[in-house]
């Protein structure tokens, strides 16, 4: 028994050796008890009682050793349940799980946070049973529980509303879960507001101008068949409305990108808010550079003209960029559905086609497209064409028209004017082909030609024996923007060997938008003996501070207001102003568009400088021009 007993003692499990060692003890007692059978007088009673001693030793030994270690799993199964608690707990996804009548079974701290409410007050209740008892709604109030879909798996994105009146969103996986034979939802929802406010401003920049913000040509493309689509249903109308700034790129160039950025932005900001106020079922779209879109539903022509007025009216007032206010205006095309189109393509091309036609035109107006526009679009792009093989086919030439001294009626000079023959389109007007070459940078071989044969033509009249007499040259601002100009135009007089003084170049009054880097280059002609006038005055955009500093020789008064000037005193106190301004600035006058002996007669009064128009010849070519006018003139 002491072996036992020693035995007993080194037992690790603690259940084990305690159960051993006082089972030793009771058996030693029972032992003992039964060794009182060895008395007759006992009559073998100590035995039952060594036996009961033993069963009772037993049971109560074994009962106890049953109850540590059921303590012992039960204290480890809190451990258990304590730590996923924990676990739960500590997870920052929102963990819950419902049954069947939507009563909550579990939740983490996470979820009772975004609930606003205490775990142990949501435990046992429904969200309608909280939402009784709150002002605000739980954020998945509206959250069915479908007995019919308990076991089913589901994946869904939902955006909430926190307690906290935050705005998340939430990716929540449903697992159905079985407890106690009955059904239940366990939902584990994973906060993707991040992910998904990333994904919103991939979709934002994809669809939107990053200069502007305003909507770019991918979103126009897509809610343009949208709409199509609804009014093709409801048998409603549609209107696109293209609006392109005019000289946009002039400005671009000469004042930099930075202050380009800054003025489309001030555009897009004025067309949102006259949107917002008027026409709220408009949306406008940034296409590109200085395009802009608006798309117009269930509207009329009416409606269109309407809006066309009042954004041409946006642009009355300068927009004041770095202190400083800048005046641009807009061309502004339009098409409808169905009228002028049943698809998005057709309707784009012909709002394009609108636009473009005030552009080439008037500018700063609005027009409707007409079946008309496509003819006139159709001839510029064969003009286009033809014009890139004119000069290889010798088909310009250059006419002259007289210019008269007023004073003395005679001939002081000539201007020399382009004129292009072409065996498919015929006779074409240098007001047509002329834009043309300036897009598309023709103008710079065009404008050498004509420099080139002009003086030569001169140098060769005066060989002949005439004597030296001015000649008027046109020059485009596309043509004094380009770098090596001036060396072209040196170049041009050094190799005919002719006297610069008797050259005039005619330059527009466009080129005030390039004021300061343009006097120089002028400067710069100047300082090669030529002369300089600046033709059409008074259509245009000169500044009188800028006009006093081009180192100009003379004006030329444009034949808008020269023609018919006897029956419009307006346009006769124009060319008074101009001829006034003119004096001051010690420039000599040309007026040009002279057409009758009344206008003949006006401007000699007024002591205009000189003179050039029908009254006295149309242009005509070089023959025709020496056989009239150089004959007399020796």
């Amino acid at each position: 028994m002491t072996f036992c007993s020693l035995i007993s003692l080194n037992v690790q499990n603690k259940s084990i050796r305690s159960f051993l060692v006082y089972f030793n003890i009771f058996s030693s007692i029972g032992y003992a008890i039964g060794t009182l059978n060895m008395l007759p007088s006992a009559r073998l009673y100590p035995s039952s009682i060594a036996l009961l001693v033993y069963a009772l030793s037993i049971l109560i030994l074994s009962s106890r050793m049953h109850l540590n270690i059921v303590n012992n799993m039960n204290k480890k199964l809190y451990d258990q349940w304590k730590f996923l608690y924990q676990v739960i707990d500590l997870n920052p996804n929102y963990i819950y799980a419902q049954d069947e009548n939507g009563r909550y079974l579990l939740m983490n701290q996470s979820y009772a946070q975004l609930m606003g409410k205490d775990i142990r007050y949501m435990i046992g209740k429904t969200d309608d049973d909280i939402n009784k008892d709150s002002i605000k709604e739980t954020p998945f109030a509206h959250q069915e529980i479908d007995s019919h879909k308990l076991g089913k798996f589901s994946i869904i994105e939902e955006s909430i509303t926190a307690a906290t009146g935050e705005e998340r969103w939430v990716q929540t996986v449903k697992v159905p879960i079985h407890i106690n034979e009955s059904s239940a939802l366990l939902a584990v929802s994973t906060d993707i507001t991040e992910r998904k406010q990333y994904e919103d401003e991939i979709k934002f920049q994809a669809n939107h101008d990053a200069l502007t913000g305003l909507p770019n040509r991918r979103m126009f493309n897509e809610d343009l068949t949208n709409l199509l689509e609804k009014a093709k249903i409801n048998g409603s109308e549609i209107a696109i409305v293209f609006l392109d700034l005019d000289r946009f790129k002039y400005i671009n160039d000469t004042l930099g990108h930075n202050f380009g950025d800054c003025l489309l932005i001030e555009v897009s900001r004025r067309i949102e808010r006259l949107l917002k106020q008027s026409y709220q079922s408009a949306q406008v779209y940034r296409l590109g550079g200085d395009e802009f879109t608006i798309l117009l539903p269930r509207s009329t022509s009416k409606d269109c003209e309407g809006l066309a007025k009042r954004l041409l009216k946006l642009f009355v007032e300068g927009f004041l960029i770095d202190n400083n206010e800048y005046f641009i205006t807009p061309s502004i095309g339009i098409s409808i559905y169905p009228k002028d189109g049943d698809d998005a393509n057709t309707l784009i091309k012909n709002a394009d086609t609108a636009m473009y036609y005030v552009k080439e035109r008037e500018k700063n107006n609005y027009q409707l497209f007409t079946s008309e526009m496509q003819h006139h679009f159709y001839r510029k792009m064969m003009i286009e064409k033809h014009l890139r093989t004119a000069l290889e086919n010798d088909e310009f030439e250059l006419y002259y028209q007289p210019i008269l001294d007023l004073k003395t009626n005679k001939l002081i000079g000539m201007e020399s004017l382009i004129r292009w023959n072409n065996h498919i389109l015929g006779q074409v007007r240098p007001d047509e082909f002329i834009s043309i070459a300036e897009e598309t940078g023709m103008i710079i071989p065009i404008g050498q030609w004509i420099l080139k044969t002009a003086v030569k033509q001169s140098v060769s009249w005066q060989k002949e024996g005439t004597e030296p007499f001015r000649i008027s040259i046109n020059v485009s601002v596309k043509q004094l923007l380009d770098p090596m100009f001036v060396e072209h135009v040196k170049t041009i007089i050094e190799n005919a060997n002719i006297d610069p003084s008797n050259i005039i170049l005619e330059i527009t009054e466009s080129i005030a938008m390039y004021a300061e880097s343009m006097i120089e280059k002028l400067n710069r002609l100047k300082a090669l003996g030529i002369s300089l006038s600046m033709d059409d005055f008074g259509t245009g955009y000169s500044s009188l501070s800028y006009l006093n500093k081009y180192p100009l020789d003379s004006l030329k008064i444009d034949k808008s207001f020269v023609m018919g000037m006897h029956r419009d005193d307006e346009n006769k106190a124009i060319v008074k102003t101009i001829i006034a301004i003119a004096k001051q600035l010690d420039l000599k006058v040309i007026a040009e568009g002279v057409e009758g002996f009344e206008e003949w007669h006006f401007l000699k009064e007024i002591d205009c400088d000189y003179a050039q128009g029908y009254y006295f010849s149309r242009p005509l070519p070089a023959d025709d021009f020496k056989e009239n006018w150089l004959k007399e003139l020796n």
